[in-house]
């Protein structure tokens, strides 16, 4: 039976090796240990005028940054996924068409999309106040002492080392394991979604939450065709353009036209790509005069 205290994780690295780490939760003693460093890089941040959340809101309420009217915003479109996710899942009708539904799912897509976009800055600017980043040494803290080898000893031998090695594979596959585990952080969050549940349900997007067919091709959100690239294809898996129009395999437009010559009204043949000129190697020429 699988330890709900651990997990262990096949990371692979940069240059291809393949190594196996074990996070661990932290105990309630490293915890308090957490807290402390926190606490210290909150009061440091004070000193050095570092904003608090608090702060940071008064003051992108003052600049236009944010205030009351991007909350409302914010509120309406939060409003609008529950009103479609009503529709979707009670509705009034009682039986609604496959494709209205699905019709309905992609609006709450879309809606979650643009309050994304919505609250980015405002989640960008408060990464930066006392909080977060007395937050993100706790995390770090955690981290550097809960990722171990499988013989148990410490990956990272102190809290510098780990932060040095922040943007590589392992440190990236610790941190996002540990917060799954003490965040409780859903690693499939996205497929879990009510739109996507029911999009996956219906067999209109794979366990890859991309658009499928009824036979399970691939096909972008209006139902064309569509292959691992994201170019359009034909039913016979000829490339095309979003009207229709056929592509060669670069891209480029496949002819559809005939060209005239202006003086003889012959039909001239047009290569798309120009024939490569023969390379002609200059030899030096033999010096026909011999010393007698």
């Amino acid at each position: 039976m699988a330890n709900p205290r651990e997990k262990t994780v096949d990371v692979t690295l940069e240059n291809g090796d393949k190594v196996t780490i074990k996070v661990v939760k932290p105990t309630n003693r490293l915890n308090s240990r957490a807290q402390r460093i926190g606490a210290t890089v909150w009061t440091q941040c004070i000193q050095d005028g570092v904003m608090t959340k608090q702060e940071l809101m008064q003051l992108m309420d003052k600049k236009g940054i944010w205030g009351k009217a991007e909350q409302n915003k914010q509120d309406e479109i939060q409003s609008d996924i529950a009103g479609l996710e009503k529709q979707l899942f009670i509705n009034k009708k009682k039986k609604i068409k496959l494709s209205e539904a699905k019709g309905i799912a992609m609006k709450m897509k879309q809606k979650r999309i643009e309050l994304r976009d919505h609250i980015a800055k405002r989640l960008e600017l408060e990464g930066n106040t006392a909080e977060a980043l007395s937050d993100n040494a706790k995390f770090d803290f955690l981290v550097a002492n809960c990722t171990l080898w499988e013989n148990g000893n410490k990956v990272y031998n102190n809290l510098d080392e780990y932060q040095d090695s922040g943007d590589d594979a392992l440190a990236f596959t610790a941190a996002a394991t540990l917060a799954e585990m003490i965040y409780a952080i859903d690693a499939e969050f996205e497929k879990g979604l009510p739109e996507n549940s029911f999009l996956r349900a219906a067999g209109m997007i794979n366990d890859e939450m991309q658009y499928v067919d009824k036979d399970g091709n691939r096909v972008d959100s209006k139902g064309n065709k569509i292959n691992d690239l994201g170019w359009y294809l034909d039913d016979d898996g000829n490339r095309i353009d979003v009207d229709g129009n056929a592509l060669n395999e670069d891209g480029t437009f496949v002819p559809q036209v005939s060209y005239i010559d202006d003086e003889t009204g012959e039909e001239v043949s047009i290569d798309a790509e120009p024939e490569e000129e023969e390379q002609i190697s200059e030899e030096p020429e033999e010096n026909s005069d011999t010393e007698s």
